[in-house]
């Protein structure tokens, strides 16, 4: 049993190395733009991009040969990431290009899916594959974000002036970058707490995770995508996307977490209750009524069978 941990250890050390690299590649391809655009003057974006799709053909083949099968499928999305947020870091910082929100977008989203894969890659090695990017995590997922390219491009190219309103760009940037902090801090600190998919049942290995990002929030790691995924588009001033996003993701993440609570006293009892009086949820308008606080309760009740007339 200990050799198979050692060897499950051995492998993971492996493949975060190689994906550190990965992620490390995209240093020399930033300096390579701040490089390219001096020498051609911000202009010739398109020989830029040849480029670095030659680059990211070299480097795929190098995967394929050296990397076995599955890995080199999650190698090749971290490169592909790898590449965008570099291609896209370049455009912002070295162009004058019209398009630098998308290129926003673009960086933020390949931070966002990164860091969904490497929560998986320390604490649940052995569920560990591509889907844990989360690239196509659900059909309405790639419509909404397909939605919002479409209306980030079409309204910079025919309302460009709009599209710079320095106070939205600065409050959805902040957003954005706290709603990541809060979405990682969840993930870190739940450590093996934390899995994408609900648990229905209580492990030997679940905690109560009360420090932290979980000190201020019960649902850290679901305010954080609000928070991160408002903030996209109030920093690329989408009006249509912010307002769809706000309900779809409202609704979405008060299901969710009604149904969470329920699981979360079964599994923690009185414990967490005291925890949720002492921790909101941070999400607007998301809270639990008293008809719903009560459903709670008695689940509680009924799992250590109480006097029943203390919750009343």
């Amino acid at each position: 049993m200990e050799d198979k941990e050692k060897l499950l250890f051995s492998k993971r050390e492996k493949i975060m190395k190689i994906h550190l690299l990965i992620i490390m590649s995209s240093i020399p391809q930033i300096i390579l733009g701040f490089f390219y655009f001096i020498i051609y003057l911000k202009t010739n974006y398109q020989l830029y991009l040849l480029i670095q799709i030659l680059l990211f053909l070299v480097l795929s083949i190098i995967i394929l040969i050296f990397a076995s099968y599955p890995e080199r499928n999650h190698y090749l999305i971290g490169l592909s990431l790898s590449v965008i947020f570099s291609f896209s870091f370049s455009m912002i910082f070295f162009t004058n290009s019209i398009y630098y929100p998308l290129y926003l977008y673009f960086i933020t989203l390949c931070i966002y899916h990164y860091t969904e894969f490497f929560s998986v890659l320390l604490y649940h090695f052995k569920k560990l594959n591509c889907e844990y990017f989360l690239i196509n995590q659900s059909l309405s997922w790639i419509i909404a974000t397909i939605i919002s390219f479409i209306e980030t491009i079409l309204e910079t190219y025919y309302f460009n002036k709009y599209k710079k309103i320095k106070i939205f760009f600065i409050i959805g940037l902040i957003m954005t970058i706290i709603g990541q902090i809060f979405r990682i801090g969840g993930i870190y600190t739940g450590k093996k707490n934390f899995t994408h998919k609900i648990s229905y049942e209580k492990k030997k290995e679940h905690k109560l995770v009360k420090n932290g990002v979980f000190a201020l929030t019960r649902h850290p790691s679901y305010f954080g995508f609000y928070l991160w995924s408002i903030g996209i588009e109030i920093m690329c001033c989408n009006p249509i996307c912010f307002i769809g996003f706000t309900f779809i993701l409202f609704y979405f993440f008060k299901n969710r977490i009604l149904l969470e609570e329920k699981l979360l006293i079964q599994f923690f009892g009185e414990e967490y209750l005291e925890y949720k009086k002492k921790v909101g949820i941070l999400i607007p308008f998301i809270s639990l009524d008293k008809v719903q606080e009560q459903e709670n309760l008695k689940i509680y009740y009924n799992l250590n069978k109480v006097d029943k007339s203390i919750w009343s």
